[in-house]
């Protein structure tokens, strides 16, 4: 009995040191301005970790702020149903720590200290504001620790902000946020309904990074896209919307490619739009002009090929915490 006890701790050892054995569990929970997610994970004690529960609930947070940035009581309330739920899963995978983030939608808002305290009064929770430089770092910190890639422009197109990013030989040059994610684009572009606002979209994204000292027009760069339209470019490219996103990581796109969707996509209407295989119904109405931007930034950098990462901000707060 000795022998088989000492044997099985000798056995736990091995497994620990090899990281197989789970030895805590922790939550990050991404308050985004077009979904919510959360991501519990393992971590195992040779500081690696395993992805236990991802959850997602599309509100549209972004959508909820008013013309002066007012995030309303209505989008408020919405946020804090889901970050209820979030909780209860977080509990009954009995997580031990929780990090709760926020992006453009809650960072532009004015009364964004009054929704972080009645996120905290109401469920416990602090709530960390990011800055676009924070949300890009993190986002490069995912490329780095899961890409072979060295030297790419990282483009996070999220539902209110865009994090451009420059890596070279494997590290972080510069970056930029601007406030141009899926919703305010379409707000500004509509669905590309025509040939003027294509032009309109087209001309818009230039100038925007023309303004970017550290971006060489033509420097012929692959440009990795992080963040749910670029998994939903590849779901499109796949023919279909549950293609795992595990299986999306590294899938590479040409720009003709993207280009053939993009110009397929604008012909159907928006009734066709919603039927499309390998997009979902929730991104529809949000899809063209993100993607007529995505293409742009493309042609303007003369890119080969669109590398799709089904990592992003939250795989790089992960990493951070482990290294």
């Amino acid at each position: 009995y000795n022998i088989f006890i000492k044997k099985s701790y000798i056995t736990y050892l091995i497994l620990r040191n090899m990281g197989v054995i789970e030895v805590e569990r922790r939550a990050i929970i991404d308050i985004g301005s077009n979904s919510l997610r959360l991501i519990i994970y393992g971590i195992n004690d040779g500081l690696t970790f395993k992805i236990i529960n991802e959850s997602k609930k599309t509100i549209r947070l972004g959508s909820y702020l008013t013309e002066d940035n007012y995030l309303t009581d209505g989008g408020i309330d919405i946020a804090l149903n889901v970050l209820s739920n979030f909780k209860m899963i977080c509990e009954i995978y009995k997580v031990t720590d929780t990090y709760v983030v926020a992006t453009e939608a809650v960072r532009k808002a004015t009364n964004r200290n009054e929704v972080c305290n009645k996120i905290k009064r109401e469920l416990g929770y602090v709530v960390n504001i990011l800055s676009g430089k924070e949300e890009a770092r993190y986002g490069y910190l995912a490329i780095k620790n899961s890409m072979m890639e060295k030297n790419a422009i990282l483009l996070d197109l999220g539902g209110s902000s865009m994090e451009i990013t420059l890596m070279e030989n494997g590290e972080l040059k510069d970056s930029i946020s601007l406030s141009l994610g899926c919703i305010p684009l379409t707000n500004m572009f509509n669905n590309i309904e025509t040939e003027e606002k294509n032009i309109e979209l087209n001309s818009f994204i230039n100038n925007k990074l023309e303004e970017i000292p550290w971006i060489k027009k033509n420097n012929k760069m692959n440009v990795i896209g992080i963040g749910g339209i670029a998994k939903h470019i590849g779901r499109v490219s796949k023919g279909d919307e549950n293609y795992p996103k595990q299986l999306l990581h590294s899938y590479s796109m040409t720009k003709a490619e993207i280009s053939q969707i993009y110009d397929e996509f604008l012909k159907l209407s928006m009734n066709e739009r919603y039927n499309l295989r390998g997009l979902s119904r929730n991104r529809a109405d949000i899809f063209a002009a993100p993607l007529g931007a995505i293409l742009t930034i493309l042609q303007y950098l003369n890119s080969e090929k669109y590398i799709i990462s089904a990592v992003g901000l939250r795989e790089g707060i992960i990493y951070e915490s482990l290294l």
